[in-house]
């Protein structure tokens, strides 16, 4: 289980993902990413390989999260709800979920006035994976700290 540090660094991480998707409009390059990780560590979040390449995965699958709701009014706000709303599940399951419990998860989604059409579903599916990679990097770095 995460205690409260990691969990405020999976938050920020996320909310950090988030915000870079959105500032960049859905368009970056290498170099970019690279600023990206940069401007991570500087906020003193300390990243592993594996934490890289999921947080990578997370911002691919943002992108198109983002890139297919360019007509949606409030991206900025739906994407920041759907990032708090899986990090919120993915805290809440520790990382370990089953269908039923992704179908309830789906359902609250949309209960807060998130409907996602076919193509975002399998985006978001993504992107709760990806954010299930940060999370078990995350619990799996402090555990190396306690031992």
């Amino acid at each position: 289980m995460m205690d409260k540090k990691m969990t405020e660094t999976f938050d920020r991480l996320l909310k950090l993902s988030s915000d870079f998707v959105e500032r960049q409009k859905g368009m970056w390059d290498h170099a970019t990413w690279l600023g990206f990780l940069e401007e991570v560590q500087k906020k003193g979040i300390e990243l592993t390989s594996d934490m890289e390449r999921y947080i990578g995965l997370v911002l691919e699958t943002l992108k198109k999260v983002y890139n297919a709701s360019t007509s949606m009014d409030g991206i900025r706000n739906v994407m920041i709800e759907m990032s708090s709303q899986t990090a919120d599940f993915v805290k809440k399951t520790r990382g370990v979920w089953n269908q039923s419990d992704g179908e309830v998860f789906l359902k609250e989604l949309r209960q807060k006035g998130i409907n996602l059409n076919e193509d975002m579903m399998s985006y978001f599916g993504g992107v709760l994976e990806a954010v299930k990679g940060i999370y078990a990097s995350i619990s799996k770095s402090s555990g190396k700290d306690k031992k």
